[in-house]
């Protein structure tokens, strides 16, 4: 399999926009936030924000490699 750029921007793309967006600011409130319990709606909403963005990143992550799998960079339907 011949590597394209497009096939690294979107492999990297992937990974670093939902540690960016999701999973790095809820796991940094979690560990900087002592002073609520984990029971707390912020902390709640927190936790369900990672676990999202866990979810998109698997999820995005096996779209593109699906994309890898049947559409391979050497064939004529890009």
């Amino acid at each position: 399999m011949k590597t394209t750029i497009k096939y690294i921007f979107g492999f990297i793309g992937a990974s670093s926009a939902t540690m960016l967006i999701f999973i790095l600011p809820a796991v940094f409130y979690l560990k900087l936030v002592k002073k609520e319990p984990l029971r707390s709606p912020q902390k709640v909403g927190a936790l369900i924000f990672l676990v999202l963005g866990i979810i998109f990143m698997i999820g995005s992550m096996a779209l593109i490699i699906i994309d890898w799998i049947y559409n391979p960079p050497n064939s004529k339907h890009h």
